[in-house]
Parts: C-alpha cells; sequence; structure tokens
C-alpha cells in the first residue's frame, strides 16, 4: 500500500511579527504562500514553512511554492467555532471543491499549482503574544487503494540532473519526460498520450523520507486518474535534489466519478499548533534585551566580573523629584536599575520643564505632582521599571507645627521610614538643608547607602554618608589614602549648628536654587556613577573611601565629590564623622529611637533641641568660654 507524507505547518516568528503589524481583518481570508524546498533530507514529514515573505503576492513568483489563506480570529471563542469537527469539514470540502474544479476542468494542466493549495485557521491573542493554528492541506482520497513500486531513476534512462536545471529554470511542479523521444514536456502534453508506459511524470517533492511520496503527489495521482480514467497505474519521479525516487503508482478500476461528484478529501493537523513568542515580539521584552545588552557589552568587552545584577535588583528610593532627582532616575536607568520611589510634595511649574528631564509642558499645565510625573515619565521611557510616586511632606528642623497636624505628621514619619526601610540606596536631592536631616537620621538607623547631592550656582557637592550608628561601626585602621565606609561624614558632620528653617525671612526669589542649567546634571551624573562603583565592592557596605583606582573594576570611590565650574575644578575631599553630628550622631539616633515622630515633633518646633541631643550646644559653650589675652607691646 502506498503512503504519502503529510506536511506539518512551520510558523516562524517573522510570520507572527507580520501579524502584528500588519491590519488585517479579522475573520477575512489573507492569501499566503509557502516556499517548498525539495533538498530536505532531514524528518520524517514535508515542511509547510511560512515567514514575513508569504505574505507577498505569488504572481510571478519562479519559486516552488504552494498558495493558500489564513483566517484569523481575535477570539479563543471564535478560533474554537472554527476548529469543531463540523467547521472544519465544511472548510475542507470547500477547498476540495476548487481543487475537483480545477482537474475537472483540465485548468491545472495549464497551471499545475491549481493541484494544491492550504488552509489556516489561527487565534492570535496580540495582548499576550500567544498564537493558535490549524492547517489543511486537502488530498484525495483517489483513486482508492493504491499501491507502489519503488525504482531507481536510471531504470527511465533519463538524466536526475537535466530534470532538475529544468525545474529550476521553469519553477514548473510537474512536467513530463517523454521515454519515446528522451525528452522534457510540459504537463499540458499528457492528455495527449494514450499508454501510460510513454511517459514518466515528473513532480518536484518536499518529501524527505527516502522511497516515500510526499502529499503534493496525491493529487496529481487524482488527476492523472480523471484525465485517463482508463489508466491502471503510472510512472513518477519524486524529483529531489537530494536523490530523486523513482515510485510506479497501481490503483484498481476507480469507482465512478460524475463530474459534480467531489471524492472524499483529508489534510487536517491532529492538533493545534501554539507558541507562546513573548520575549520575540513584545516591545517591552524586546526593550527589556537591548537595555540589558548595554550593560552586558561592559560586561563583555571590559569587565568579565563585573556584578550586572547588583543594578537590576537594585531599589532606588529619591526624595526630591527636581532637578536633581530626575536626572538621578535618569541616569541610573541607564544602568538597569528598574526600581524607583519618588518623595516630593510639590507640583510641575513652568520654569520646571526646561531643567527637570522628567517633565514637559502639560505637566505644568495640568499642575500635576512632581513625583506622579518624574514616575510616569520613567514608565514612558522604559515600560518595564517600577517607578512609585509619595507625595508627602518630609518633616524638617524649625518648620513648626500645630498640635492639630500631629496625627498627619506622625503618619507621614511612619511612612518616611517605612520607605527607607524598603529600599536599598537613599538619595537625598532635596532642596534644603533642613529637609535632609529626617532622611539622614532614617538611613543611619537602617544602615542605608545615603547620597545627598545638593548644587549650587556654580558648585555641587556629591556625599555618600557613612553607614550605620557611629558606636556600631567596627574598627578599621584608617590611612591618608582610605577611610572605612562606617567612619566617613554624613551631610551634617561638618556643620556646628543645626539646621533651621531656610525660608523665613526670604524672598521667594532668594528661595530658589539659582544655578547654571548644566549643574544638575553634572552632579546628578557623578552621584550615578559613584553608586556603581560602590556596588562593585565585594560588600558594597563596607566599601572605603579611597582614591586609588583599584578600588573597584569602576576605579576609585571617593567619599565626597566638590565641583566648582567657574574654574571647571573639582576635588575630591575625604571627611570623618562628627561624633556630635545632628544627623548621623548617636545621641540622636538614640532619641529618635526612643521617641520616634515625637522627637521630629519637638524638633520641627525648635530646631535647638538638636544642639543640646547633640551636645553641639556645650561645644559651642565651650567654643565662647576661650578668653585669649593679648599682651600689648608699646614698641610694636
Amino acid at each position: 500500500m502506498a503512503t504519502f507524507v503529510p506536511f506539518i505547518t512551520r510558523l516562524d516568528t517573522a510570520f507572527w511579527s507580520t501579524v502584528n503589524k500588519k491590519s488585517f481583518t479579522i475573520g477575512s481570508l489573507t492569501n499566503l504562500r509557502s516556499q517548498l524546498q525539495h533538498n530536505d533530507t532531514v524528518g520524517s514529514e514535508c515542511s509547510l514553512s511560512l515567514n514575513h515573505e508569504s505574505f507577498n503576492s505569488i504572481e510571478n513568483s519562479k519559486d516552488l511554492t504552494i498558495s493558500g489563506s489564513l483566517l484569523l480570529f481575535n477570539t479563543a471563542e471564535g478560533f474554537k467555532a472554527a476548529a469543531t469537527a463540523e467547521n472544519k469539514q465544511k472548510l475542507l470540502e470547500a477547498e476540495a471543491l476548487k481543487i475537483w474544479n480545477a482537474i475537472t476542468s483540465h485548468s491545472w494542466l495549464q497551471n499545475p499549482k491549481l493541484l494544491s493549495t492550504f488552509s489556516i485557521i489561527s487565534f492570535a491573542d496580540l495582548k499576550k503574544f500567544k498564537y493558535y493554528s490549524l492547517t489543511c492541506v486537502p488530498a484525495f482520497v483517489y483513486p482508492k487503494d493504491i499501491e507502489q513500486e519503488i525504482n531507481t531513476v536510471s531504470n527511465y534512462n533519463l538524466d536526475d540532473a537535466s530534470l532538475l536545471s529544468y525545474h529550476k529554470k521553469t519553477s514548473s511542479p510537474v512536467f513530463l519526460f517523454s521515454k519515446k523521444s528522451s525528452t522534457i514536456l510540459e504537463i499540458f502534453d499528457l492528455k495527449n498520450q494514450s499508454s501510460p508506459d510513454d511517459v514518466v511524470i515528473v513532480i518536484a517533492d518536499p518529501s524527505p523520507v527516502p522511497n516515500t511520496a510526499g502529499w503534493v503527489v496525491r493529487n496529481v495521482l487524482a488527476a492523472v486518474a480523471h484525465l485517463h480514467p482508463s489508466w491502471r497505474h503510472c510512472h513518477v519521479i519524486s524529483l529531489r535534489s537530494s536523490g530523486s525516487v523513482g515510485i510506479k503508482f497501481k490503483w484498481a478500476l476507480p469507482d465512478e466519478q460524475n463530474e459534480l461528484t467531489v471524492p472524499k478529501a483529508v489534510g487536517w493537523d491532529k492538533t493545534p499548533y501554539s507558541v507562546n513568542l513573548r520575549d520575540e515580539l513584545d516591545p517591552v521584552k524586546l526593550m527589556d534585551k537591548s537595555v540589558n545588552l548595554n550593560v552586558s557589552l561592559i560586561k563583555w568587552r571590559l569587565h568579565p566580573d563585573i556584578k550586572l545584577e547588583r543594578y537590576s535588583e537594585l531599589k532606588v528610593l529619591i526624595f526630591g523629584a527636581g532637578t536633581l532627582g530626575c536626572n538621578i532616575a535618569r541616569s541610573l536607568s541607564g544602568w538597569g536599575i528598574k526600581h524607583f520611589s519618588f518623595v516630593d510634595n510639590s507640583t510641575v511649574s513652568y520654569s520646571n520643564p526646561v531643567r527637570q528631564s522628567l517633565c514637559e509642558f502639560e505637566d505644568a499645565r495640568l499642575e500635576r505632582g512632581k513625583a506622579e510625573t518624574a514616575a510616569a515619565a520613567l514608565k514612558r521611557s522604559y515600560p518595564s521599571i517600577q517607578a512609585n510616586a509619595y507625595k508627602l511632606t518630609v518633616p524638617m528642623p524649625g518648620h513648626t507645627i500645630d498640635e492639630k497636624d500631629e496625627a498627619e505628621l506622625e503618619k507621614d514619619v511612619k511612612k518616611i521610614e517605612t520607605l527607607v526601610k524598603e529600599h536599598d540606596v537613599v538619595f537625598l536631592a532635596l532642596d534644603s538643608r533642613e529637609a535632609r536631616w529626617l532622611p539622614t537620621v532614617l538611613a543611619t538607623k537602617h544602615r542605608k547607602i545615603a547620597i545627598s547631592v545638593a548644587i549650587g550656582f556654580d558648585t555641587y557637592v556629591v556625599i555618600r554618608h557613612g553607614i550605620g550608628l557611629r558606636k556600631d561601626s567596627v574598627p578599621h585602621e584608617s590611612t591618608s589614602e582610605a577611610v572605612p565606609y562606617s567612619q566617613l561624614s554624613c551631610y551634617f558632620c561638618s556643620d556646628v549648628t543645626a539646621p533651621g528653617n531656610s525660608t523665613v525671612d526670604r524672598t521667594l526669589d532668594q528661595q530658589c536654587t539659582v544655578s547654571r542649567p548644566g549643574t544638575s546634571f553634572i552632579a546628578s551624573g557623578n552621584a550615578c556613577e559613584l553608586i556603581a562603583s560602590v556596588l562593585q565592592y565585594p560588600d558594597p557596605l563596607q566599601t572605603p573611601a579611597s582614591p586609588d583606582d583599584n578600588t573597584t573594576m569602576l576605579g576609585s570611590v571617593p567619599h565626597q565629590i566638590r565641583g566648582f565650574l567657574s574654574k571647571f575644578q573639582q576635588i575630591l575631599p575625604i571627611v570623618k564623622r562628627f561624633e556630635r553630628c545632628v544627623g548621623c550622631g548617636d545621641a540622636i539616633a538614640q532619641q529618635y529611637q526612643q521617641n520616634g515622630w515625637k522627637f521630629v515633633r519637638d524638633v520641627m518646633n525648635s530646631s535647638s533641641k538638636l544642639e543640646k541631643v547633640s551636645g553641639l550646644d556645650e561645644l559651642q559653650d565651650s567654643v565662647n568660654a576661650i578668653d585669649i589675652d593679648f599682651e600689648e607691646d608699646d614698641e610694636e
């Protein structure tokens, strides 16, 4: 009994990508073409391969192709309805009728490609990038009970190379070889043949299986049996560039088959084809790969041991979503950092968009909050970023509070502390000295990496605060070259007075930060690269401040970066912690630990409390008590 190798449908990523991009009308037929290969030698099925070029017109095509159609559904229910046994049979019969009409009208002799076609029904879940399909390649079970006898090509006294050359030149899928004249004839001459032994039917066959003809041969045999009802056999060359096969097909007397009765046909896939291409087609996933590639190139080309996962897993909290906060977040996202939270209580003004890289004119016109604007802009620029916005007022020393507002203060302090605990790095990009106080206290308490960034008109400073409490720091031998992380000063360590309300008795123009426009970008870029370097130390929480270029694979890791644009100069001072600091001092931490938000309330109502708790007031008194007598020398 003769067997025929069926088709397997191979729809590559480019095919489904085209489905995504093209505006196909759901439920309508779309013409396709599949280019067949007659040089396959691997596998047990003929390949019906489709890609992005399958949507091009098949007219004037010189390739070995099979034409077909795609019926696309946009719901799973529509696809399931089309895939019922009843509806699949209707579609099969409709396609089989077209082929049978080509056979009975003899038009296939003019265009043998009419004998082969395919239909695909598909459901494309364009949001999840999941695709499902069923393919039908109709083939007649006619004539019945076909048997085969394998022959070598040499038995027919023909040259395999000449047949392949003719096929390549004409792209004809079916043609004849005359045994009498030893010449190649067009398939149209088949109707003039009286004996099946006078000619060999040459069929370009995509079958990869030796001694077994492909699916396309079935309909050719049906056409031959209908054209010559008296024939009981025919000779076929299964033309393959990997080695053609000679086959003699034999069959019994066919049943009476009138022109209006279509023989039974088969050809549906047994099971639906499904594929999830989210990683290949989802634009967000594609951007993920591109962003990862940017930082991966650093690893591949420059620093094979760089720990990129420390960036992608980092959670960053930014106090202040203004000029500095926006630029810091922008820069950090370039390292593949995806987790951001912004804290800011102000709204976007019309002066902001030209200086703040994450806000636009519409944000100012609609008076959107700076935090929500920055978070939304980050997600627009890179959808995989998780950006959160919190419209909170950071409690500040010297900014007095009424008793009726204490409940709200307690709530805000607890929320801010929770945010600090939940993040790995805290950036202080606020526009006043006193606004940095509470975040400094909390970052110290919870041993978080904290970096302050501040700018003046033509100056800037980037400071990474010492880690943890001073009393808990592990003794390290510091040198003039390197100082342990735990011994580094914070933003307030160089102050001998407590921060107070800097807005008192100051006009609006005096309250605004006036700076050269490029200052923020320089300071923010330095802050970004500072944390990038810190994260490459074996234990980031132990990163010493050192000018040594070998501190990490990215180079030195300074404590402070102070820049002066008037001279285009930058210095890298290292300053140790001050035991009586109003920000990171142990006495301040102890008071907050004991009294929590109530301590914050007291500081807000009287910033001098910080001086009393830290011992700064005693230091000030001791300095004032010093009496220096200068002896007068008449001669001098």
